[in-house]
């Protein structure tokens, strides 16, 4: 019973993405700025630097792929995007510490990578004819702020139900 815990925790979040975009309204937001939630891909980083590197690609790839088939019509930007950054945070987190500074900076960094490989995919393919710059202040920046506020909120819990169910799986 224990191994479900964890995909259905993920499957919460992926659920709660798209109810926080719809459901909640940011009152000092400006009419034009857009607040994207990556909190699947925030609990994917947290996976991989708190569990282990294939559960976290894994997660970012099956979560990748739902993202995909549920959101957009190109299949593949996401499935590749939450794999390979799972994958880039695990080859970072060998060189730097462990310290929840640090896995905060690198998950607000691969926002920032995904929202720009998101962006130059769809203005590549022509489904965007945002310039870079109403992209950077009105998508990117106020996306960035939403997802550190919920990356500080959540770094702690999770860190904690992550190493206990590492601790678990040791022991079993």
């Amino acid at each position: 019973m224990r191994r479900f815990i964890l995909p259905f925790l993920l499957f919460f979040i992926f659920i709660s993405e798209s109810i926080f975009a719809h459901l909640v309204h940011i009152p000092f937001a400006l009419e034009d700025q857009l607040y994207i939630p990556r909190f699947m891909l925030i609990a994917c980083i947290f996976v991989t630097v708190y569990l282990t590197r294939t559960q976290g690609m894994l997660f970012g790839i099956v979560f990748g792929l739902l993202h995909d088939i549920v959101y957009i019509e190109v299949i593949g930007i996401y499935l590749f995007a939450y794999g390979i950054l799972a994958y880039l945070i695990n080859k970072a987190m060998k060189v730097l510490h462990g310290n929840a500074l640090i896995v905060l900076f690198l998950t607000i960094l691969s926002i920032a990578v995904l929202e720009f490989y998101v962006y130059g995919m769809n203005y590549l393919i022509g489904t965007t004819k945002m310039s870079l710059y109403h992209f950077t202040t009105l998508r990117l920046l106020p996306t960035l702020a939403l997802n550190s506020v919920v990356a500080i909120l959540l770094i702690y819990p999770m860190k904690k139900f992550l190493t206990r169910i590492k601790l678990d799986e040791s022991d079993d």
